[in-house]
């Protein structure tokens, strides 16, 4: 295998990426999100294995090592020193990716409450809402929030943070999350996941108080100022205004039998080449595992 055919899969990849990051707007939100987790997805099983494989392939041909690790390449041919213009980026990238990685999980770890809990009301003047991830479906409210808020605004912003919680979006977040740390140019993708999130709850607090108009004045209301703790899911979140003109427009329709077989069958066939990635990641830990 050379470095060009370890690259084509992540071409791919990419290039789906792209397809389905401009039409994630034409699709309900949860539909949305699931489709642009799954599309990064494929971009990390493209992406992070062969960049292990060109670091790997790299390592293994330097001088103090080469006599000893030369086998790693054996399972996926590698059997010509790699360039340093490859092999520098793809180590540079396998460790700094991985230690991101760790992070964004600590985080996500010290944030997660899994007691049960329904909203806490917190003292601060600033009026803000979130969702603390874990099972736990903690809701937070600020005292300037309600403040803010009279009866049925604050209903709104409860149905939207419940939303979060009852989905567990927090576990869709922190997938993305884990993927950009990986993989960084799926930034962009990323926020599109979050949006899609943030919309999500936006229908759902419309289900529950049946005014879009009313939900959007209040999701407008609330976003003046936002304030959570990173890793939180808040409602004055990412693209407000983008959520209050889909609030202020009719319901997304759900999209046709033949759109959804051409989303998950364009998604699926890149799957499966990205994930012949993996073969050869699964052959080099079967060296591993002999030597």
């Amino acid at each position: 295998m050379t470095v060009t055919s370890a690259l084509v899969p992540l071409a791919l990849s990419l290039v789906l990426a792209m397809v389905v990051g401009s039409t994630h707007r034409w699709f309900p939100p949860a539909l949305a999100a699931r489709a642009l987790l799954v599309t990064i997805a494929v971009v990390v099983v493209a992406a992070a294995p062969t960049v292990w494989l060109v670091a790997a392939g790299f390592v293994a041909h330097l001088p103090p090592v080469r006599g000893a690790l030369t086998w790693w390449g054996d399972p996926f041919g590698h059997h010509q020193p790699i360039s340093a213009w490859f092999g520098v980026p793809a180590l540079l990238a396998a460790v700094i990716g991985l230690h991101r990685a760790r992070a964004v999980l600590r985080t996500y770890r010290s944030l997660c409450t899994h007691a049960g809990g329904d909203v806490e009301v917190v003292v601060h003047d600033a009026p803000f809402a979130y969702t603390v991830p874990g099972r736990g479906g903690q809701v937070v409210l600020s005292s300037g929030l309600l403040a803010l808020l009279d009866d049925a605004e604050q209903s709104v912003v409860i149905a939207h943070e419940r939303a979060h919680a009852h989905h567990r979006h927090d576990r869709l977040m922190l997938a993305s999350e884990l993927a950009v740390s990986v993989v960084p140019v799926l930034l962009p993708l990323s926020r599109r996941v979050l949006f899609a999130l943030e919309r999500w709850a936006d229908e759902s607090a419309v289900r529950v108080c049946g005014d879009r108009a009313f939900v959007a004045r209040t999701l407008g209301k609330v976003a003046l100022r936002r304030m959570a703790p990173a890793g939180a899911l808040a409602v004055g979140g990412l693209g407000v205004p983008g959520r209050v003109a889909a609030l202020l427009g009719p319901e997304p329709a759900a999209p046709r039998p033949s759109d959804r077989v051409a989303l998950y069958g364009t998604i699926a066939i890149t799957a499966a080449l990205a994930a012949y990635q993996l073969h050869h990641l699964g052959l080099l830990l079967l060296e591993i595992c002999r030597h």
